[in-house]
């Protein structure tokens, strides 16, 4: 029964995103925003939802403490599941669906991939301020330097015009007949009942976390922040590997470093003000091998113009070392742990292969 609520949950979760990000492209373009906001950010906010729905829910709805691990769960667990397997699915799009040159980089410019990493970066290191120092001033002054990074963040993705969409490509609005241009009445409709959706989908899924933690005796922190992430994350891993497969690299890779600068900066001020904001182990964890990815990727990005494969494969083992460190030492079985290892090892080995290869060609 747990996994039929969670299954329905998810379903309409994502069902619901689908919705949504079709409302706010159009609402984006009826308002007269720029086409770097109506595509990049806009859209990342949309395809972000469903991960954000899941840990607001529990903090809103439900409360306790187990919520309350739910929901910081889910907070970090969106973005550690962002810069691992959305690094993963992008390096993985480009060597399954391409050939030559074209298998060991993106063609994304290193500088544009390297300034949405520093916005995440920093944002993401300061909602790690109050873990630290819990004082009221500083969990408000950190909550307002982290809405604050994002409105600048939109602010400098509409300045820069990024081409990330216009009204010719976009989708027909969903609950409007025809291929014209909808009424804004239309737009806000879809867009509601988007919100109401997700948010009953989500309480689901919260629920369904709540119940699984405690038949297979896990922490609730370590299911939402493993595996309610790896489902709600299908809308920015599908449309970018979509777009990969479409050599619309920009597109692809700016709706994963979106929707991370988005879970790393506003949806951390929600937990930061609305729960006690304190960390486990495993979610320490977490949060260290998120930033480490994110500096490692950081990094890369200033040895070549363009966006490389191999460290976008490095980067994905932190989910697979994650486990491996964070998890009680009985809760995975001998054959578990070694999988994991050999993941990790394959990983290190293809990442070391492809820099290697890129050198020799220089």
């Amino acid at each position: 029964m747990t996994a039929v609520q969670m299954l329905c949950g998810l379903c309409m979760v994502l069902f619901a995103a689908e919705l949504l990000t079709n409302a706010v492209e159009w609402l984006g373009l009826t308002l007269g925003l720029g086409e770097g906001a109506v595509g990049s950010v806009l859209a990342a906010l949309g395809t972000a939802l469903p991960e954000t729905a899941v840990p607001v829910t529990a903090l809103v709805l439900r409360g306790g403490r187990e919520a309350e691990q739910v929901g910081i769960g889910g907070i970090l667990g969106a973005p550690f599941l962002l810069v691992t397997l959305g690094s993963l699915m992008l390096a993985l799009s480009a060597v399954l669906l391409r050939t030559g040159r074209a298998r060991r980089e993106i063609a994304v410019s290193a500088d544009v991939f390297a300034r949405d990493l520093v916005f995440f970066t920093i944002g993401f290191s300061l909602a790690l301020v109050p873990a630290i120092w819990p004082a009221r001033p500083v969990r408000l002054a950190t909550a307002c330097a982290l809405v604050g990074s994002y409105v600048a963040f939109v602010a400098m993705h509409v300045r820069a015009g990024r081409q990330a969409g216009s009204a010719a490509k976009l989708k027909p609005l969903y609950l409007q007949r025809g291929d014209g241009r909808p009424h804004l009445t239309s737009v806000l409709f879809q867009l509601v009942a988007a919100l109401a959706l997700v948010v009953c989908g989500a309480h689901l899924l919260t629920k369904g976390v709540e119940v699984l933690s405690a038949r297979v005796q896990l922490p609730a922190f370590l299911l939402s922040a493993l595996i309610v992430p790896i489902a709600t994350e299908l809308p920015e891993t599908l449309n970018s590997v979509v777009w990969m497969r479409e050599g619309k690299d920009g597109l692809a890779v700016g709706n994963v470093t979106g929707a991370m600068v988005f879970q790393g900066t506003l949806v951390p001020a929600i937990g930061v003000m609305f729960t006690d904001w304190t960390f486990s182990p495993a979610a320490w964890w977490a949060a260290a091998l998120t930033l480490a990815a994110a500096l490692l990727l950081m990094v890369a990005s200033r040895q070549a113009p363009h966006v490389q494969i191999w460290p976008l494969l490095l980067a994905a083992s932190g989910y697979f070392a994650f486990p491996l460190v964070a998890f009680p030492a009985n809760a995975l079985s001998p054959p578990a742990r070694l999988a994991l290892m050999l993941v990790l090892l394959g990983l290190a080995v293809q990442s070391a292969s492809m820099l290697v290869r890129r050198r020799a060609a220089r």
